[in-house]
């Protein structure tokens, strides 16, 4: 039976992957600082700060597993420019070390679309291949994480790979994020102002975002794997359809915010490796997507 270590367990894509593992048949060790009660007998929780290398290097060698899905990182408010990703990058680099001298065989970690150049990119997907030359320090840390993670697993015939996630969408989302903002705001009754929202995106629901990790991480599959639903939208549409789905959509506002600089006009994945090598197909449409994220969202606010 395969045991599955999984970081970052407690967060927005963390929680689609248990999920998805749970439908597995295999064990799985989740390390969080903020570990949940366990749901089942093959799901076990190891409270660790992941900045701790000691603590964490301990962690990893007491799970003792053969598989590793690696999405902690801080993606709170600033975390483009952040020097904390340096600290990031440097977790992520024990734990890859850590996980191999324990006897891990595969690793698979959540890459982003900000590792590539976005001032190159046209109309057509960005392919696992395109430039990567990142604008900002997020970017830049991810993507020597997957560059040294690479290399390591080369020299130690560790199998690899990096599930490059473009936008994802869904219950769960973080409070500030688009989805979350404007049904905040429209829940209360407020103009919920956003940019004109021309840029086209393709925000994968993070519950096929999971399924998906649960996949590569059952596959030999190795290398860049781009991830995304394949259904392009702009971001205005996405806005008008969650104003839509709230009942307020005279309260909302496109244009009243300047788009942020440097945004490429269209950013989607080609996901021929996703769909052929992977043989996997993302099952909620966007208005599925949308639909949970409001249900889950309100549910939140009654809860509290």
């Amino acid at each position: 039976m395969r045991r599955v270590l999984v970081t970052g367990a407690t967060g927005f894509v963390g929680r689609a992957v248990l999920d998805a593992l749970a439908r597995d048949d295999v064990e799985v060790v989740a390390l969080s600082r903020r570990p949940r009660p366990a749901a089942g007998a093959m799901l076990r929780w190891r409270a660790v700060d992941m900045l701790d290398a000691p603590a964490l290097r301990g962690a990893v060698a007491a799970a003792a597993c053969d598989t590793c899905i690696h999405l902690a990182w801080d993606v709170g408010p600033g975390y483009w420019t952040s020097a904390a990703n340096l600290d990031w990058l440097a977790a992520g680099a024990t734990l890859l070390r850590a996980f191999r001298e324990a006897g891990g065989t595969r690793f698979v970690g959540a890459g982003t679309c900000a590792e590539h150049d976005w001032t190159g990119i046209g109309a057509a997907p960005v392919r696992e291949d395109a430039p990567r030359r990142p604008a900002t320090l997020y970017g830049a840390a991810k993507g020597a994480l997957w560059d040294v993670a690479a290399a390591y697993a080369a020299e130690t015939g560790m199998e690899a790979t990096w599930g490059v996630v473009f936008h994802a969408i869904g219950p769960g989302e973080r409070a500030g994020r688009l989805l979350p903002s404007i049904v905040a705001a429209l829940d209360a009754g407020q103009e919920a102002r956003c940019t004109a929202g021309t840029q086209v995106q393709d925000p994968i629901d993070v519950r096929d975002l999971g399924a998906a990790f649960a996949r590569l991480a059952a596959s030999p599959l190795q290398g860049r794997v781009n991830l995304g639903r394949g259904a392009p939208a702009s971001v205005a549409e996405i806005a008008r359809r969650v104003a839509a789905r709230c009942g307020r959509p005279e309260l909302l506002r496109l244009g009243a915010l300047p788009a942020r600089a440097g945004e490429p006009a269209r950013l989607v994945p080609a996901l021929a490796r996703m769909r052929g090598e992977l043989g996997f197909a993302p099952r909620h449409d966007l208005e599925d997507s949308i639909a949970a994220a409001i249900d889950w969202q309100r549910a939140q606010g009654a809860d509290r």
